[in-house]
């Protein structure tokens, strides 16, 4: 039975160079395999050293807390040891700030609103007044028999 091409054997007369030369190939192979290999893993152990040290100084900060920090001082400035929940606590402050001075501004329109009111109520009571004191001698007037009549425009 012949042969097929995928069964073929192996010539015997391989010399001692063509040997050579496929042990060398194969060898830097595996050389360059082992070298990729080292880079992958000092690469993982750069990253990884690199992670806790991140870690390390994050659980720094979170140690150090608000000692060293006022609230409400620096939420939009983002650094290295400032954490979330210092973020949360710096908006939140910032917030009751906010609030407090809505409601001062909120006071102080309702009493210049309130002193407006006051004013206008007394200019309306003063020119009702002075529209009764004109009207009255016109009153008085009629009854007499003058006819010299006023008349108050509103």
């Amino acid at each position: 039975m012949p042969s097929t091409k995928s069964q073929k054997v192996a010539k015997a007369a391989n010399t001692d160079d063509d040997a050579q030369g496929f042990v060398k190939q194969q060898n830097k192979m595996l050389e360059a395999v082992k070298t990729r290999q080292d880079e992958a893993r000092s690469r993982i152990r750069r990253n990884r050293s690199n992670r806790q040290k991140d870690l390390q100084a994050r659980i720094r900060a979170l140690k150090r807390g608000s000692s060293a920090k006022q609230l409400g001082s620096n939420a939009d400035v983002p650094s290295l040891d400032h954490t979330a929940f210092e973020a949360l606590r710096d908006l939140l402050a910032r917030k009751t700030e906010i609030e407090q001075r809505i409601a001062k501004s909120i006071e102080t329109l309702e009493k210049v609103m309130n002193t407006t009111s006051n004013e206008f109520q007394a200019a309306l009571r003063s020119r009702s007044e002075n529209a009764k004191t004109t009207t009255m001698p016109a009153a008085t007037s009629a009854a007499t028999g003058t006819s010299s009549a006023l008349i108050v425009k509103q």
